[in-house]
């Protein structure tokens, strides 16, 4: 009994220390650790392995000789069963010459497209959690805007409160500045819900779990650094590393080793055969012996061979051409992902500099004219809302310039800004 006492006990401090565990690291997860875990413990990755697998194990069964084959034969049986008939027995092998280099190659190829396929999944997901941890990011911009305007409105109201009790306000603006409280408040509801809805597809992107409460982190250096875009570096990059592109390279060379395949068709196969023979009627015993030589320059397997040659030739080129129209169409892309990046780069800035700061002081100088009687309330609450305005449409175009960063990033396949 004091046996499984212990047990229990072991399992129960286990369990809390793992808990324990799972909430330290959930408190320290970001970006990396999402990605990374993404990547490694996704179960549509596996798919891949095993087709990968199985694309390898074929090499096993296409870089052998075909089966040999036996046979056993009683030949000249009299009618009248009087006499012994004639006894025989054959050994052929089938000899494949000069195609078993292909044919393993063709194996290793599409082995290889399983490993892209695979990539192209863990790219997918990279730019699948980028999107939506931006996405969170924007949302817990939008709520931070809201407490702060909402904590400057209640002190709005107190102040219009005491004026209106003094003798001094207008109750119409106390109304209208409750109304922009309440829908503040309203707004913060819907924000908090779309907030909790991309930590939930965080959660289930990454295998991890986040708490509701998950927040960003560390996206201000991203914001405040100047990520160096060379078209001409990230083309070759691109070329390199992403894996739609390696996926056609791999349906190039597929076509090639398939052309190949089909020329070695006009290599003749071998095949040799003996056996034992035994004459009851002499009687004798033989061994013989013979060889066969497959006959492809016949008129008909020559066409048929040509035919096939010229299907796989009007193939490669074909998988040439979608090489080329697709390196350009990503290079115009590339291009105008650079061009955004760099014009969503000067809008934030100047947001930054200029419109953010002016809405902020005009907002300010009204709220203290209003305080001190020499302003209109309606002028304070103009400014409020363009100052409100303005934060967001930061937040908008900061969160769009990271969407920018995570979608070129998938298509040159390298990570180009360092977040944690």
């Amino acid at each position: 009994m004091k046996y499984l006492i212990a047990l229990m006990l072991a399992v129960f401090s286990a369990s809390a220390l793992k808990a324990q565990t799972d909430s330290v690291s959930a408190e320290s997860v970001g970006l990396n650790i999402l990605l990374m875990n993404a990547v490694s413990n996704n179960l549509k990755l596996t798919e891949f392995d095993y087709r990968q697998k199985i694309e390898l194990i074929k090499k096993e069964q296409t870089n052998k000789q075909p089966m040999p084959m036996f046979e056993a034969m009683v030949d000249y049986v009299p009618l009248n069963l009087m006499d012994k008939p004639e006894y025989s027995g054959y050994l052929s092998q089938r000899l494949m010459i000069g195609k078993f280099g292909a044919m393993e190659k063709m194996s290793g190829v599409n082995a290889d497209a399983q490993v892209i396929a695979k990539d192209q999944m863990r790219t997918e997901l990279r730019k699948n959690i980028k999107q939506n941890y931006f996405s969170l990011y924007y949302y817990e911009k939008l709520l931070a805007f809201n407490s702060e305007y909402k904590n400057i409105l209640k002190d709005v109201v107190r102040t219009l409160e005491l004026n209106y009790a003094s003798g001094m306000g207008a109750q119409n603006q106390i109304l209208k500045m409750n109304n922009e409280l309440q829908m503040l408040e309203f707004e913060s509801a819907g924000l908090e819900s779309s907030r909790k809805v991309y930590v939930n597809s965080l959660r289930v992107l990454s295998n991890l779990n986040l708490p509701d409460d998950f927040r960003t982190r560390d996206i201000e250096p991203i914001l405040d650094s100047e990520v160096r875009l060379d078209t001409t570096e990230l083309a070759v990059t691109m070329i390199k590393n992403n894996p739609e592109f390696r996926m056609i390279d791999n349906m190039v060379e597929k076509a090639g080793v398939e052309k190949n395949i089909a020329e070695l068709d006009r290599i003749p196969d071998i095949t040799l055969r003996g056996g034992y023979k035994y004459m009851a009627k002499e009687p004798m015993s033989y061994i013989t012996f013979s060889i066969g030589i497959d006959l492809p320059f016949m008129p008909w397997n020559s066409k048929r061979v040509n035919a096939a040659v010229e299907e796989k030739n009007l193939m490669e080129l074909q998988a040439n051409s979608v090489r080329n129209s697709t390196l350009q169409y990503m290079k115009n892309e590339l291009n105008s992902m650079v061009i955004m990046i760099n014009s969503m780069r000067i809008k934030i800035s100047y947001l930054k500099e200029v419109i953010i700061p002016q809405s902020a002081q005009t907002f300010n100088s009204a709220l203290v004219s209003y305080a001190s009687g020499s302003g209109e309330f309606m002028n304070m609450l103009d400014s409020y809302r363009i100052l409100r305005q303005n934060s967001q449409m930061l937040a908008g175009e900061e969160t769009e310039l990271l969407k920018q960063y995570g979608d070129l990033e998938s298509l040159i396949g390298k990570q180009i800004t360092n977040i944690k």
